[in-house]
């Protein structure tokens, strides 16, 4: 059977972001024979900064293509009264009464229809009848899953699949301001299977939306394995944390933690990996807070970078003060060697970070004094119990967090059906 994958992301390959992809595309190429993507909000004229298999064709749509098209694209939409027959009485529903909703249902609409439509014009260089089978697979269950599943109804000829996975933002309409995500209803009927990287997505999915709950599998995502890197001991105690500086990531809460273990005569210090635009304020911050400490702030690297970080240096606790999560990959990582971490208990973290068996899992709402103290008792665990932290980790990771195993097992579970 001759297969074809088309694989619609937000940027990647092209500047940064979406690395979680970048361990996955290698084995989705391995299983299919041709792997067509498509980035659909780039930059003019992005720079690709990784590298993909032979197999994979990469296009991109420029973000300012789209954004000029939106008053056209949205103005068609009138009367808005059915948004062009994609919203039935559910959605019609969901946004009653509020014009904040109609106009981002709008929105969204107009975005999906734009980037379909470019969608048709790339993949008009391919003959894409000659495959038996396709997939149609948006990595986010957002504007790309409903150009998936209509792009399966122009191609209506062929076996096709769709396919989506759910993150985050995409997934918990509780983390907008509106706490609204534009036709959960049209996507759910019109694509084959949703993938919410945690089972506390797949948990939501299912109770929103329980018509459609044998469409909702969890798929969790991974990392590459690179084995483990011993600790350091207490000397210093090495505390890292990883994620682009932006408020619901909430770095501040972890240095205001830090500077709470003034004077506790502990020997401290702190590596943070990503930017932001808050990164020179937590700079003066820790240069007037921590000074009892070593800390140094990073910034952005490649991932390939951080890998080599955690293979060549000791780290004793990883760290992430998240207001909102799906399920963090940067703790994954830290997870696959071995690093205990501290957390926050919101979505799907808590099925990574299990209190007392691989870290310690604490309240959303966990005020700086109470981290300082979560801390504290993890330097001051006995190296025994450390130890067994550690073991816990990098098994738990085997079983469910290894990039290998589970991107094999989706690629498979993702195939056009012969």
């Amino acid at each position: 059977m001759k297969d074809c994958l088309l694989l619609l992301t937000k940027t990647f390959p092209f500047d940064k972001g979406e690395e979680f992809i970048e361990d996955e595309i290698a084995i989705l190429a391995k299983e299919f024979q041709k792997v067509i993507l498509i980035a659909t909000s780039t930059t003019d004229q992005p720079e690709q900064t990784r590298s993909v298999p032979e197999n994979v064709s990469v296009h991109f749509i420029p973000a300012s293509k789209v954004k000029r098209g939106l008053a056209g694209a949205m103005a068609r939409q009138f009367p808005f009264k059915d948004y062009k027959g994609y919203s039935g009485k559910d959605e019609r529903r969901a946004v009653k009464g509020s014009l904040k909703k109609r106009l981002y249902l709008s929105y969204f609409i107009a975005k999906s229809e734009i980037i379909y439509d470019e969608s048709v014009k790339i993949l008009a260089k391919y003959a894409m009848e000659k495959f038996d089978g396709i997939t149609f697979y948006s990595y986010w269950f957002y504007d790309t899953a409903m150009v998936a599943a209509k792009l399966k109804k122009y191609y209506g000829a062929i076996n096709g699949r769709v396919v989506c996975r759910a993150h985050g933002y995409d997934l918990y309409a509780y983390r907008n301001s509106m706490n609204y995500l534009p036709l959960r209803y049209y996507i759910l009927k019109n694509v084959d299977m949703v993938y919410p990287c945690s089972n506390n997505g797949s948990e939501y999915l299912k109770e929103r939306y329980p018509d459609y709950e044998n469409k909702i599998q969890t798929a969790y995502l991974g990392t590459r394995d690179f084995g483990t890197k011993g600790a350091s001991g207490h000397d210093p105690f090495h505390i890292v944390s990883c994620c682009h500086i932006v408020p619901l990531k909430r770095v501040d809460l972890l240095a205001q933690a830090l500077s709470k273990l003034s004077g506790s005569g502990l020997k401290l210090k702190w590596t943070h990996f990503g930017g932001g635009d808050a990164l020179e304020d937590l700079k003066r911050y820790a240069a007037e807070n921590l000074q009892f400490m070593e800390w140094k702030f990073a910034g952005a690297v490649r991932n390939s970078e951080l890998m080599e970080f955690y293979k060549n240096t000791p780290v004793n606790l990883f760290v992430n003060t998240s207001s909102t999560e799906g399920i963090p990959v940067s703790i994954m990582e830290a997870c696959s060697f071995g690093i205990p971490a501290v957390a926050t208990d919101v979505g799907g973290t808590g099925e990574i970070v299990k209190d007392g068996e691989t870290g310690f899992l604490v309240p959303a709402d966990i005020t700086p004094d109470e981290l300082a103290e979560t801390i504290r008792s993890a330097v001051s665990l006995p190296a025994e119990n450390m130890a067994k932290l550690r073991k816990n980790c990098r098994e738990l990771y085997l079983q469910n967090f290894c990039a290998e195993t589970n991107f094999a097992k989706f690629a498979k579970l993702i195939k056009p059906i012969s």
